[in-house]
């Protein structure tokens, strides 16, 4: 959980260790297989950025991560979250590279949209990556109270309660960029609702587990967006 931070330093899991790399390299070879071949993927400095922006996150989320321990109390996740994700996963890195290969409704602005987009997403990676640096080994990818879990109120977390969450949507505004994806856009307002329901989720445990302080908290931060939301 972004917002807290434990006391206790935890090693991570083989399944970790193995499992986080391989599940982007699946979700970028998916992106090559949508595209249709791996010179024509890689004929665009964009993708290849894309592709290298998220390799260069891959330590980041592997060794500073908790992963997706359920820690010393869970609390219920939406149900519909993990079934959209795969969805969306899935969306972005098969149909997205598959329709903008083949001219298939796609946005206007050629190389100057697909430019803007890979500076979206390296922007995105970095509010991913810096909420797990600064947490270390206690940011988990799952709502649950994690042992010695403190408050972490400073640094990335003093404007923005979820800034990891701030940074999956600037990843999805820099997709739909690369990939002119008009669909992708389209789809932004579900994928937006979906986290804000799992941000309803966390900040109920969080409110649960430190009352009256996470409450100062939450009125003198934004949720994603100071002045925004």
């Amino acid at each position: 959980m972004a917002e807290t931070e434990g006391v206790v330093a935890r090693g991570i899991s083989w399944r970790q260790a193995v499992g986080i790399p391989l599940n982007v390299l699946a979700f970028l070879f998916l992106m090559i297989l949508g595209w249709g071949s791996w010179s024509g993927f890689f004929a665009h400095p964009t993708r290849t950025g894309l592709v290298l922006v998220h390799l260069a996150m891959v330590p980041i989320m592997t060794f500073c991560t908790a992963g997706r321990s359920r820690g010393i109390r869970p609390a219920p996740d939406w149900k519909p979250f993990f079934p959209l994700l795969v969805a969306h996963s899935l969306f972005t890195s098969f149909v997205m590279p598959y329709m903008d290969a083949r001219d298939i409704a796609v946005l206007p602005g050629g190389d100057a949209l697909r430019w803007t987009g890979l500076a979206l997403l390296a922007a995105g990676a970095l509010f991913r990556v810096w909420p797990m640096l600064a947490l270390r080994g206690r940011f988990a990818s799952v709502p649950a109270i994690q042992p010695g879990h403190r408050l972490h109120t400073n640094g990335i977390y003093a404007r923005t309660r979820h800034p990891s969450y701030l940074g999956i949507l600037l990843l999805d505004l820099g997709f739909v960029g690369i990939f002119r994806s008009l669909v992708g856009l389209l789809l932004l307002p579900l994928v937006f609702w979906m986290f804000v329901r799992r941000m309803d989720v966390e900040e109920r445990l969080l409110i649960e587990e430190f009352g009256d302080p996470y409450r100062d908290y939450m009125r003198r931060s934004a949720r994603l967006l100071p002045g925004v939301y």
